[in-house]
């Protein structure tokens, strides 16, 4: 057995939990830092003692998978809210040479963000000013970065002239991703000098033009330059890249490169740029893909995995606006074929399917559930991801099929399977919108601030997951059970569940 530290993103059940309900098995232990480390949204965690956790733990380890936001200021949040200096940041990275130097052969798998700017006013997870400015910071360097390539149209310009941001707060925000810039060169750079033998540097909520675009073009110049560029990737994502990362140790440890087969409801699909991305969903996919540690297959026939991603076939839109979706979801791609696909390969073909679900983003497609109820492909299916933004969804659901290849507890897989379906399309599709439109004003809650971790409206959220489970999915509604329903940042954005199969297992 290979024994493998984790320093997770933060504390939520997607970043500290997910990889950990996946890939810990009888083949791979996986000593998480503990929990009490961890930090609570803007609160940082404990730094020194993660760093302790590291120290005081490498040297009976095969290799870490690592957070470097986490090990520097204490998680993703408080990455875009410290006041450290870069100097101070730098020593704490500076350890990572320390323990390779002393045990070179322990593995370092790491991703280090860059940087978000979202495209709108809203401080729940960025600075006070971000409240009234936020979008006015986006869309100030968006247009600069296109003055700057000779592309901006007189409409923005005229637009970049009324943007009004106080100073002291573009120096703030600024300052800030100097130094996340500076502290992902030097990740590069250790990459280069094989202190970490892998890494990953997603763009969260990125654009193709604005700070993150701008950040990106330098990380792949300094890339290029050290000739690393198969060593490290840069492509969306975030809270997913763990799975991806443990994803690639198993398949290094079994000495394999597995062949992924993708396939979509209509070819237009692959060339949508999905919500808070920047690129064409197929590109994307390819790079979570090697990021993993396989390769694209050429032929179904020639395939280890069938990675099957639903999208639509024009503007994607989020989930809680499903109602007001274009003929892009409907007579442009053809899900009928696309569940028919998945049914041939599973049953025909013998090929293990997972199915990355990004018909919407922020939850799972209803058109696709319906479809999958009706067969009862349910438990037939590899893999099922469809929570948050697009990548985090692709990046889980293929982990779940990479580790399928290999040998696994069906118990575990079966009980993160339903999980899925529970979470992704119980609460993130249907849950989320009732409690938002018809509960939070009433019980006097709003959908950033409801009643604790565990109160009355985490109460109201298992009661509603079973009920819509029920009517959605009546398939599975016999075949588990939850425990622990919980809201992890107080908001009513995510949900914490434990989750139990209790279905026959095959």
């Amino acid at each position: 057995m290979k024994t493998f530290l984790f320093i997770p993103l933060d504390e939520r059940p997607c970043n500290y939990d997910f990889p950990y309900l996946i890939f810990n098995d009888k083949d791979l232990a996986i000593k998480r830092v503990p929990f009490e480390y961890m930090g609570l949204k803007k609160k940082p965690g404990n730094v020194d003692k993660i760093k302790d956790f590291l120290l005081d733990n490498y040297k009976d380890a095969n290799g870490a998978v690592i957070a470097i936001d986490t090990l520097l200021y204490g998680g993703i949040v408080p990455s875009r809210l410290h006041f450290f200096d870069y100097e101070s940041v730098k020593q704490r990275l500076d350890i990572l040479k320390e323990i390779k130097k002393n045990k070179p052969d322990f593995k370092i798998y790491a991703y280090s963000l860059v940087m978000r700017c979202p495209r709108y006013n809203d401080d729940d997870e960025e600075p006070d000013y971000y409240l009234h400015h936020g979008l006015d910071l986006f869309n100030r360097k968006y247009i600069q970065h296109r003055i700057s390539l000779n592309i901006a149209t007189d409409e923005e310009k005229n637009q970049l002239e009324e943007i009004k941001i106080p100073q002291e707060y573009i120096d703030d925000y600024e300052s800030r991703r100097e130094i996340n810039c500076k502290i992902n060169m030097d990740a590069v750079q250790f990459v280069k000098d094989k202190i970490i033998d892998f890494l990953i540097i997603p763009q969260d909520d990125s654009a193709p033009f604005g700070y993150t675009a701008l950040d990106q073009e330098k990380i792949r110049n300094k890339v290029r330059e050290n000739k690393v560029q198969d060593l490290v990737l840069t492509y969306p994502g975030a809270d997913e890249v763990a799975h991806t990362l443990f994803s690639r140790l198993v398949n290094e440890l079994h000495n394999r490169k597995p062949l992924v087969y993708l396939h979509y409801p209509s070819e237009a699909c692959k060339k949508i740029i999905p919500c808070a991305e920047d690129r064409p969903l197929d590109i994307s996919a390819r790079y979570q893909i090697i990021a993993a540690g396989g390769l694209v297959a050429s032929t179904i026939q020639e395939a280890d995995l069938v990675f099957a991603i639903n999208a639509p076939a024009s503007d994607m839109i989020a989930t809680q606006y499903r109602e007001y979706s274009t003929n892009g979801y409907t007579i442009k791609r053809n899900l009928e074929e696309f569940v028919s696909f998945i049914e041939h390969c599973i049953y025909d073909l013998k090929k293990p399917v997972t199915i990355g679900d990004v018909g919407y983003c922020n939850g799972g497609d209803l058109r696709l559930i319906s479809l999958i109820e009706q067969k009862n492909l349910y438990f037939k299916l590899s893999g099922y991801a469809s929570w948050n933004i697009p990548c985090n969804s692709l990046g889980t659901a293929l982990a779940m099929g990479i580790h399928t290849l290999y040998p696994y507890d069906k118990q575990s897989f079966y009980d993160f399977l339903v999980h899925r379906f529970v979470e992704d399309v119980g609460y993130c599709t249907l849950v989320r919108k009732i409690v938002r439109e018809q509960y939070c004003e009433k019980m006097g809650l709003t959908i950033y601030e409801v009643d604790g971790q565990r109160g009355e409206f985490s109460k109201l959220v298992e009661k509603l997951i079973y009920e819509q489970v029920a009517l959605y999915m009546p398939s599975i509604k016999d075949k588990y059970t939850m425990s622990d329903v919980y809201m992890p940042w107080n908001r009513t954005y995510e949900v914490g569940i434990t989750t139990k199969y209790i279905g026959e297992i095959e």
